[in-house]
């Protein structure tokens, strides 16, 4: 399924699913977007932080709240809150999202910014290369 591109705020996204990158500590991060679900879902960050420190996330895993509307979904394509947006934990959610989004109920996803605009280029290339084959519907925001 083709993948759509879009401007504008992820937040209002009708898809069934929002995904945005986070770090696998589980620390708190200074985004616009991470700070606003973070003021509307403090559970959801809360249970994060808890599985971080648990060591049940690694960059590269995804991690999904479902008790809201949109449904969250941490992608950690970073180590740390510090630390830069890395390709290779990218293409490993693309992965496992392109290969068991049936097995995860997922039916639509948006996918907010992962990077600045320097690097936005080369992490988008990796998520159309692993997504656009999928039949999963794929919005993913522009910066």
């Amino acid at each position: 399924m083709p993948i759509t591109s879009v401007t504008g705020d992820p937040l209002q996204t009708t898809a069934q699913i929002l995904a945005f990158g986070h770090n696998a500590r589980g620390r708190t991060e200074l985004g616009m977007i991470e700070t606003r679900l973070m003021q509307t879902y403090p559970p959801a960050f809360a249970m994060y932080q808890r599985a971080c420190r648990a060591g049940r996330i690694r960059a590269g895993d995804i991690w999904i709240w479902r008790e809201s509307k949109p449904q969250l979904m941490f992608m950690a394509v970073r180590e740390s809150s510090v630390g830069a947006t890395r390709l290779r934990y990218v293409q490993a959610v693309a992965i496992r999202l392109a290969r068991e989004y049936p097995l995860l109920g997922i039916k639509s996803l948006a996918i907010a910014p992962l990077a600045n605009r320097y690097e936005w280029g080369e992490i988008r290339q990796v998520l159309t290369m692993w997504l656009e084959k999928s039949r999963l519907d794929v919005t993913i925001y522009e910066p």
